[in-house]
């Protein structure tokens, strides 16, 4: 897919995916899995689906599907805790990874994940995955594009203009905004070494205006350790992994990442000064966190000068 289409497929999976309830999400779960991985296997529901909705046998994982009719976090609490228990009974040697399948825009709620954190101590030996819309939007985007668009509908017949950002981010954008001020950075916080600036060759100005949201970062990490769900700044760090390994495979100049990882976040429509600062402090926490862009070597100040003394 081409950028804007990127962007434009994660509103209309978002869309798509809004008014779907019951049947009508397994439904559209098994037909985006089915195409992205031949390991997984629909359940279809006959006598009872045993507490599953899915199967994938190569990693071991059983997927369970919510997509209730209402918002009432204790009633999918409930169908979690069920589900739960009828696949423990009846295919408990099938799986090691319960998955919880929803297509909530906000993430998990928080009875979910007290009930999720309470069945991870009832039941050490599983592991439990969330598996969101941002999770199927990372599988969507491993799908050729008539199937992408059999799935959710034909794309705008022109790049899209106006943008549409990256909706996780978007509690977090209104975060920084309330809380950022500019104080100095605090001792003794990891930021990402100039070395790393250089050894990703960015440009000087680039490189400057990055370090203006450097005061910022840690209002990210006080923000994720305040969520109530502890996977979102995994799933948020991995679809952002995954952005950057697909610019870098087309893009050489380093600049360019950054300006549509900003885009990423922002969308593509001119954006004021302001927000542009806050995108950076996104991206220059995930930097720091060594999820985007390359990690210098150990030796790499002494093998670079090494080098250059060689060429002269």
């Amino acid at each position: 897919m081409e950028p804007w289409q990127r962007w434009c497929a994660r509103t209309m999976l978002k869309d798509a995916t809004a008014n779907l309830h019951g049947e009508a999400f397994e439904d559209f779960f098994h037909r985006l899995m089915a195409s992205a991985d031949p390991g997984f296997f629909p359940v279809r529901t006959t006598k009872g689906d045993k507490g599953a909705d899915g199967l994938l046998i190569s990693g071991r994982k059983l997927y369970a599907c919510y997509g209730p009719q209402t918002g009432n976090e204790y009633e999918v609490g409930r169908k979690f805790r069920s589900d739960l228990s009828k696949a423990v009974d009846h295919r408990g040697d099938d799986f090691d990874t319960f998955v919880f399948v929803h297509n909530n825009a906000r993430g998990v709620a928080p009875q979910v994940t007290l009930e999720i954190s309470a069945a991870q101590d009832e039941h050490p030996s599983l592991k439990f995955e969330n598996f969101g819309l941002d999770r199927m939007f990372r599988a969507l985007r491993k799908l050729e594009e008539e199937e992408i668009e059999d799935l959710i509908g034909p794309f705008p017949l022109k790049a899209m203009v106006t943008g549409v950002g990256m909706a996780e981010l978007a509690p977090l954008l209104a975060h920084l905004s309330t809380h950022k001020t500019r104080t100095p950075l605090p001792d003794g916080i990891s930021i990402p070494p100039s070395r790393k600036l250089e050894y990703n060759r960015f440009g000087e100005d680039m490189a400057g205006f990055l370090r203006l949201s450097l005061p910022h970062v840690p209002l990210i990490k006080d923000y994720y350790d305040g969520l109530a769900d502890p996977v979102e700044r995994d799933e948020v760090a991995a679809a952002f992994r995954q952005e950057y390994l697909e610019l870098a495979d087309t893009h050489d100049d380093p600049d360019a990442i950054v300006s549509r990882l900003q885009w990423y976040i922002l969308g593509n429509e001119a954006k004021d000064l302001k927000d542009q600062i806050e995108a950076n402090t996104v991206l220059m926490y995930f930097f720091g966190e060594c999820e985007i862009f390359e990690v210098p070597p150990e030796d790499w100040p002494a093998a670079h000068e090494a080098l250059e003394g060689g060429m002269t």
